[in-house]
């Protein structure tokens, strides 16, 4: 069974992975390991914190690691939304107006600068909840309110889809479900709402994580 790694930018996404990747991975013939959270500090006593991302040289040092294995492929899920500054092929990105062309295009420049034929770099478009507005019923239920509903489902009407929710310090998606939802918390109710919403309609909603799931998919050579 191909085997397949994973480095993860913060605990929604390693939830993500366990209780949902995994799982759909295996029916295609691919075993997913246990997800690696990415290191933002590590201390001289042992241990440090995990999640979030500060630099590209804290990406890059987590990464190699995963590399190093020669018989297994590795992918990333890192948000498109905050990434450094200096991450590679930031500055020339700026000026591609599409969000889906620049997310391509870093992460081509990802794949480039990691240099190994087994790496699928993935960014989230534009971070982990834009998923989650894949099915505002479902938000709606979760916290009964279907008036949510309406207005989550307003919100990808006027971005034109989930993935085009933008960039805006006040209205990413997670700031955008935090300001509708004030009780919303990320690391539990995140992962909730997407096992209840499933990866067919993130899929449907989303064709950027359409194109990197049907990506790792072929690794298995077919099985389903």
């Amino acid at each position: 069974m191909t085997r397949l790694l994973m480095l993860v930018e913060g605990q929604s996404e390693e939830v993500f992975v366990k209780q949902m990747l995994t799982p759909h991975m295996a029916r295609h013939g691919v075993f997913v390991a246990p997800p690696i959270l990415l290191w933002t500090k590590r201390l001289d006593s042992g241990g440090g914190f995990r999640g979030g991302v500060s630099n590209w040289n804290q990406i890059r040092r987590n990464l190699m690691p995963l590399t190093g294995d020669g018989d297994a492929w590795v992918s990333t899920i890192l948000d498109f939304y905050g990434l450094p500054r200096d991450f590679p092929g930031m500055t020339e990105s700026l000026g591609v107006g599409d969000p889906r062309a620049r997310v391509v295009a870093l992460q081509e420049r990802f794949a480039a600068e990691v240099n190994h034929q087994r790496f699928i770099p993935f960014l989230a478009l534009h971070e982990f909840e834009a998923w989650l507005f894949s099915a505002p019923d479902a938000i709606g239920a979760h916290f009964g309110n279907a008036h949510l509903a309406n207005l989550l489902q307003t919100v990808v009407d006027q971005a034109g889809g989930p993935e085009m929710i933008n960039q805006g310090e006040d209205t990413h998606p997670k700031a955008r479900l935090r300001s509708l939802v004030s009780v919303y918390k990320e690391t539990s109710d995140g992962p909730t709402l997407l096992e209840k919403i499933g990866i067919a309609a993130v899929r449907t909603a989303c064709p950027h994580f359409d194109i990197w799931l049907s990506r790792l998919e072929a690794l298995g050579g077919g099985a389903a």
